[in-house]
């Protein structure tokens, strides 16, 4: 693997006008273990990815590609999921926890917070989606 990319390999599952879609098996880390067949903790699971590219008529439904995206686009992706949802949760549970000195209120209405950050994920979707985009390798 090159210095601050991620590859995954991925098989062609259909074909359209400008992309590619392509299946992901994920495993978990431990589904690599040796011993994973007796323990029964490992498992995998298969993803499907729309992959943006110019010349889809030269790939073919079955063909092994690999997929290529920076460190930097893992990191950022986790941030949008893990850290500003959780940062958002934590300052709304704080601030209406103290003005209102009820913490039921503050959590319910921190949970509620994740309302908006949720519709504007939604709404910024197609601009997230350009953004966190794996290419195809030559």
């Amino acid at each position: 693997m090159s210095e601050g990319q991620i590859q995954h390999q991925a098989v062609v599952k259909q074909i359209m006008s400008h992309a590619i879609r392509v299946s992901i098996v994920q495993e978990t880390a431990c589904a690599a273990c040796a011993a994973a067949n007796l323990c029964h903790s490992s498992e995998s699971k298969e993803k499907l990815m729309d992959i943006a590219c110019e010349n889809a008529a030269s790939y073919q439904v079955g063909q092994q590609v690999t997929l290529v995206g920076s460190i930097g686009l893992g990191l950022r992706a986790t941030l949008w999921a893990y850290v500003v949802p959780l940062v958002l949760l934590m300052a709304v549970l704080v601030t209406v926890s103290r003005l209102t000195e009820n913490e039921g209120l503050g959590a319910v209405v921190a949970l509620l917070s994740l309302v908006p950050y949720c519709f504007f994920l939604y709404v910024f979707r197609t601009r997230l989606q350009r953004t966190f985009s794996f290419r195809i390798k030559s």
